[in-house]
């Protein structure tokens, strides 16, 4: 064959291999918090907590429907619930300081509740930590 089409293939599975790299350099698991402000209601703030599961770059974001979170407040059980269809759960806590525990993926984050917050997880499901 000629040496040409051999170095046109080189140069076509560098820039493939180049583009993959890219692709999965941001593809890891985050933890994202907005503060939504707004003051307390009957002492209480509101916790927004979605949960995404990010397939890859081909598979795309989907929420995680019945998705079980847990609430610690100074290291003790506090509340829990599931994740709706959206991957959405809302709680109504007084302020303080508190552990989220997204049990399917065994991950804690804190937050200190002291405004509406709300977390998102994007767990990228394909890579191994």
């Amino acid at each position: 064959m000629n040496k040409n089409i051999y170095l046109a293939l080189a140069i076509v599975v560098i820039i493939i291999t180049a583009l993959g790299v890219y692709a999965f350099s941001s593809y890891k698991t985050t933890i994202d918090v907005k503060n939504l402000g707004g003051s307390p209601v009957n002492g209480e703030y509101k916790l927004v907590v979605k949960i995404l599961v990010n397939y890859g770059p081909f598979g795309g974001i989907h929420p995680l429907g019945s998705a079980d979170v847990w609430i610690y407040y100074n290291g003790k059980y506090y509340n829990q619930s599931l994740t709706d269809s959206n991957g959405v759960v809302t709680f109504y806590l007084p302020p303080g300081n508190y552990t989220l525990f997204f049990t399917v993926f065994h991950i804690k984050y804190n937050i200190n509740l002291d405004s509406n917050y709300e977390v998102t997880l994007n767990y990228a499901y394909l890579k191994s930590t």
